[in-house]
Order: structure tokens, then sequence, then C-alpha cells
């Protein structure tokens, strides 16, 4: 059910509601009702407005509550679900086990949704600022928690704690050069947002446990979905070339210890957004876009799996070779080569670096043929266009520039004819 309602185009309301099922969740909670609300105030309608501030071209207020569901998971994911297994036969044929426990009380995961912000409009409609404060409770959560090998499957999907998202959204528009035979505007925008774990049960700390030796992120109350986790580092001991550990309570060590790893980094930047420009004259447009991030952290796997755990036969990092620890006395970031290397995933802060970027991820040039000539061909409308992506990347992190995206120059042609 959808309603909307204006009152004197100054005062907007709009009103939604809904009920959906769906058979991803568990059969005792299947169906689920979403709602929102919706209002806005053109403040340059007022008179007041209008008197006084005749530069303001258009001020909206808004605001808006509603809890959207999320059902975009595995089809299957609250159903037991039994694989047949040929290599354990008995006089009946195949064997059948358990590939997925299944979960009948599974429920949808519920986002409350709450946002305010202003679409203001000046300087001739030449400068148009958005602007968007969010906050996001999803509550609850719906995670995979880890099980005993011997039920059959590894995780069974839970409904556990809660999250918090909360940010803001800016963006800025300006028309630089805007007549009839050239334009010339820019785009800008920025975010900024945080998340928090709250009411997260003890069912995540074998999860918890369990991941000491496989990833950099754990479920906690207070914590976020990106913090980083590791063994803090006080780099390579020069005498001995051996790595320095510190431990929760001050110590220092050449033992790691999984155990003492602490949160060391978040990967969330404290700003990211995009940068997109539009020059158009005498048939010509060019297009350029760029992407930046700021203020966050990133676990440097180059340094872990290139530089430092290498397969000497494989291919490696340069720097294996010309910063790493030889003999006492050198002052290097790096480990010596090993004789062997360890199975164990060693995760230090050393490899934890401030990630600061700005990218051109795109430039693309079209051309607009002028009709007149065109006709005469039997050709409406023609445009033909020149793109590069991934143009060029600064960054304060050294990583591995590989053959897939995000790190793929790619050179493209448009032809696009209308009869």
């Amino acid at each position: 059910m959808n309603f909307g309602y204006s009152y004197d185009d100054r005062y907007l309301l709009d009103l939604n509601y809904r009920a959906d099922g769906s058979s991803v969740f568990g059969s005792d909670k299947q169906f689920n009702t979403t709602w929102s609300v919706g209002l806005g105030w053109n403040l340059h309608k007022e008179k007041f407005i209008q008197s006084n501030f005749s530069w303001i071209n258009l001020l909206k207020l808004r605001a808006s509550i509603g809890n959207p569901g999320n059902q975009n998971f595995n089809d299957y994911i609250s159903t037991r679900v039994y694989s047949y297994n040929t290599n354990n036969m008995n006089i009946f044929g195949s064997s059948a086990i358990v590939s997925n426990l299944g979960n009948r009380g599974l429920e949808w995961q519920k986002t409350l949704d709450r946002n305010i912000g202003f679409d203001l409009v000046i300087v001739d409609n030449r400068l148009r600022v958005n602007f968007d404060y969010f906050n996001k409770k999803t509550d609850p959560l719906l995670v995979h928690i880890g099980t005993p090998s011997s039920t059959g499957a590894t995780t069974i999907p839970r409904n556990v704690g809660k999250q918090i998202t909360q940010g803001v959204n800016v963006t800025l528009n300006y028309s630089i050069i805007r007549r009839d035979d050239m334009f010339w505007s820019v785009n800008a925008n920025m975010r900024h947002q945080t998340s928090e774990y709250r009411n997260v049960s003890d069912v995540l700390t074998k999860y918890n446990l369990d991941n000491r030796n496989r990833n950099l992120t754990r479920y906690y109350d207070g914590g976020s979905p990106s913090d980083l986790w590791a063994v803090r580092s006080a780099g390579i001991d020069p005498a001995s070339g051996q790595e320095v550990y510190i431990k929760k309570n001050g110590n220092y060590t050449f033992t790691y210890d999984k155990n003492e790893r602490v949160e060391v980094g978040n990967t969330k930047p404290m700003l990211e957004g995009s940068l997109f420009t539009s020059l158009s004259y005498g048939g010509f447009t060019l297009n350029v876009t760029a992407a930046y991030n700021f203020g966050g952290d990133i676990y440097n796997t180059t340094l872990a799996n290139k530089v430092e755990y290498i397969d000497s036969y494989g291919n490696v990092d340069r720097r294996a070779f010309t910063e790493r620890w030889k003999k006492p006395g050198d002052l290097v970031r790096f480990l010596g080569i090993p004789e062997n290397v360890s199975d164990e995933n060693r995760y230090s802060e050393r490899f934890v670096e401030r990630d600061n970027t700005f990218a051109i991820t795109s430039i693309m040039l079209n051309y607009e043929f002028k009709p007149g000539y065109l006709r005469k061909i039997g050709i409406k409308r023609l445009n033909l266009g020149i793109g590069v992506a991934d143009i060029a990347r600064f960054s304060s992190v050294k990583q591995e520039r590989g053959t897939e995206y995000p790190f793929q120059r790619s050179f493209h042609i448009t032809f696009r004819p209308t009869f």
C-alpha cells in the first residue's frame, strides 16, 4: 500500500506499508511486514523565504523512517538439506549426509532506517547541495554460527545481536560554465560512516576463537565489522632478526601467540567518495571520474604473502630480497627468508597500514555528429566514444597490481548509430 499527499506544494507526506513472505526464512517466521514514513517541507515556497532570501532557488527539508527487510540470502539457508555421498556406500546404495542443518525459527533480518537531510539550490541554480544524516539499526542480525564437524555441517544460521550504522552523505554539484555552446560542471560526493555491534550473545565466542588463525575479524559488543585484529608488533630485532611481539599486558616476546591478538586498525575510511566533471563543447563531451578514501586501514597482504611468507619458487615482490633481515645489525622491516614457511597465519600489526588512496577511475570522450551530415547517409543520430578505465592510482599503500578488477586498465570504443 502506498499513499502520498501534498498540501500547497509545501508540505509533503509519503506512506508505505507492505507484507511479504519468503521461503528463505524458517517455516515459523516466513512472513514479515515493512513500512516507511517520509516527510518533506519546501521552505522555498514560504513567503518569508521568498521575501528575505531571493537567492535561494530551492530549500527542502526531509525526514524519513522505515524498516526494510533483507531477504538477500541463500534460498536454502533455513532448510535442512541432505547430500548423497558415493564414498560411503551401504547395502541400500549411496548414503545421505546432512550438508545444511537449517533453522525453522530463522527470522528476517530487519533494519530500522532513519534519515534526515536537506536539498539546497542557490546561485541562480548553479550550486546544488544535498545533505543526509542516517542511522540504521539492524535487529536481529543473521549470522552463521560455527558447529562441530560431527553434525555434518560447519555452520548454522542464527539471529544474533544487532548492528548500529550511522553517518553522513554530502553531495555538491556546481555548474562552472553554463552557455548554449558550452557546459562545464563538477560533482563531489563524500561519506563518513561508522558501524558497531551490540547485544552479541555468547554463541559467537566459539566463532571468534575459531577465527583466530583464519582472518582478522571478530564479533563482540562495541566492536565494528571493519575492525582488524592482529598481534601488536615492535618490529624486527636487529640482533637476532626475529619479530618482537607486544603482549596484551605490554610485555615483549619473541613468541607468537594468536591469543594475544587485539584491535589494531579499522578498514572503514574516515572519509570516502567520488569526484566527477563533465565538459561539453562543439559536439564533444569529456567525462572524468575519480574516487578517493582517507583515514582507513588495510592489511597489506602483498607484504605478508609476497615479501615475508614467500614461496621461493613462486612469484614474489622484489622487496623480499632488498628489505629483509640478513645479518646482525640490520635495521629492516621484514624477517629474514625462513628455511621453512609455517602453515600458521601470523597476523601481525606490521602489515597494517594507513590506506589513503586517490584513483582516476575513468575518462570518456564522446562526439555527437551533427544531424545535417547524417541525413545524407540515412542516419538519424550518431555518437562515437573512446574511454579508458583505471587510468592512475595514487596510494599510501604499495600493493601488488594484478590483472583483474579493481586494477585492470581497459580501453573501449563505443559506436552508437540511430537510424
